[in-house]
């Protein structure tokens, strides 16, 4: 059984528009067809006609009517497939020769039914098909000749014509509605897909995905783009629910010693205890408010609002200036920086957000190295954009943590122990994935090697 919905889908519409067209190009096609073809039948009868009308004429003028009546019952005799008919009378209008009667004595072109009244020998088989077109003329004698012959040639090719596109115009419609059918019915499927994997990822099921003929049409277009909408949705979410565990997880430590701390002055009950107390609550609620401040920041720079201020910057002067502000810090920790950029490189960005996110990942190299560690900046143009490279010669991170040091909270286990809350990196690419740089670990063996590609 037909679904009822079939009729109502676009593709159907379309089918059916596409039919009617169709049915109307073979509307106009049949005219220009029928005019075409009886123009040229009817010329091709009225050339032999006149032809045949012309020689009787000729013959009659040279010989006299003997030879004409002789000719004209010669032509008449019954001959397979003749359609030749004749009529010849007297100045008085007495017939002559010929196979019609009942002939109007005018000149000129003359369209008749052939029936009993016209045929001499009413036992030929004719019908409506059947019609005499001729022509006739008055002799110098006062005599009356026509010629002429059976249509039916044309008449049967108009009605083959008629039929032949009645027959074709009828099947195109009904192919096209049954086109329309069958394409519905698997556009209905596909929509049918999408919306139970719709539902299903509504109800929870966040891992199903929509089917993929393969086909590249349009529907396969819009599945491959939901799909990746649902993945982005389910990483968002993925994400959102690791964030919360971690900042459970984080979070809980500084806060439970806040409390503790506070408490433990309560029960000493002195004014010392009180303000080493207070002192510590403040210096745990900086380090808890600046862990808010970043992820405030990620989310602000993940949506991506502060991309309508960007402009032309200069990426070369970005590492200059931050190589500067952190070289005085390298030689504290006795650690080596070296800087080579070359000049004149610009991109299209936000100057402070490319600032921020260069001094995160220096900052990483220089928070997690020992002492005597050579730390490199480097920047350079290539055929596809701008390099960056921030490098090191310190213990490096092991391959399998590549990924992981961008999700937020996370931190390596030698890394608990100094100060930090696992979001520099995460902010970094962040920033990263809003320009649409490429931002990848390398090993420097030894080391860590940051590879920053520019657009």
């Amino acid at each position: 059984m037909l679904d009822a919905r079939l009729f109502k889908t676009a593709s159907f519409r379309l089918s059916a528009l596409y039919g009617g067209v169709f049915t109307l190009g073979f509307g106009a096609l049949l005219i220009i067809t029928y005019f075409t073809a009886t123009t040229a039948l009817r010329e091709q009868i009225r050339t032999e006609v006149q032809r045949d009308l012309h020689a009787l004429s000729v013959e009659a003028g040279a010989d006299g009517l003997d030879t004409i009546i002789q000719d004209i019952n010669e032509r008449i005799q019954p001959v397979s497939g003749s359609t030749a008919y004749y009529f010849l009378a007297d100045a008085s209008g007495q017939k002559l020769a010929g196979n019609l009667t009942g002939i109007a004595l005018r000149d000129g072109w003359q369209e008749a039914p052939l029936d009993a009244s016209t045929i001499k020998n009413p036992e030929t088989s004719v019908d409506e098909d059947h019609q005499l077109w001729g022509q006739g003329i008055h002799l110098a004698n006062g005599a009356f000749l026509l010629a002429g012959q059976d249509a039916y040639r044309v008449l049967s090719a108009q009605e083959a014509i008629i039929n032949s596109f009645a027959w074709s115009a009828g099947i195109s419609f009904l192919l096209a509605a049954l086109g329309g059918v069958v394409v519905s019915q698997g556009f209905l499927r596909r929509i049918d897909a999408i919306n139970t994997t719709s539902h299903a990822i509504m109800d929870g099921n966040l891992k199903q995905r929509i089917p993929v003929r393969g086909t590249s049409d349009e529907i396969d277009r819009l599945s491959m783009n939901l799909n990746r909408l649902f993945d982005s949705n389910q990483s968002l979410l993925e994400s959102l629910k690791q964030v919360s565990t971690s900042i459970a997880h984080d979070l809980r430590t500084p806060l439970s010693r806040l409390r503790q701390g506070l408490e433990e002055a309560h029960l000493q009950n002195n004014k010392s205890a009180h303000k080493a107390a207070i002192e510590a609550a403040i210096i745990e609620s900086d380090q808890l408010l600046a862990t808010f401040s970043a992820l405030l920041r990620i989310a602000q720079i993940e949506s991506g609002t502060r991309r309508a201020g960007f402009k032309q910057v200069s990426l070369t002067d970005i590492f200059e200036q931050v190589a500067d502000t952190y070289r005085a810090v390298a030689e504290d920790q006795q650690k080596e920086m070296k800087l080579l950029v070359e000049q004149g490189i610009t991109i299209v960005g936000d100057r402070d957000l490319l600032t921020q996110m260069l001094v995160n990942l220096l900052e990483n190299a220089l928070n997690h190295t020992p002492a005597k560690t050579t730390i490199s900046l480097s920047l350079k143009q290539s055929d596809a954009g701008p390099i960056g490279i921030i490098a090191d010669s310190g213990a490096g991170i092991p391959g399998d943590e590549h990924q992981k040091v961008f999700e937020r909270f996370y931190r390596r286990d030698s890394s608990r122990s100094t100060p930090g809350s696992g979001l520099g990196l995460p902010l970094a690419a962040a920033i990263a994935s809003m320009h649409a740089v490429t931002l990848e670990l390398h090993d420097n063996e030894p080391g860590l090697k940051v590879v920053l590609g520019f657009k």
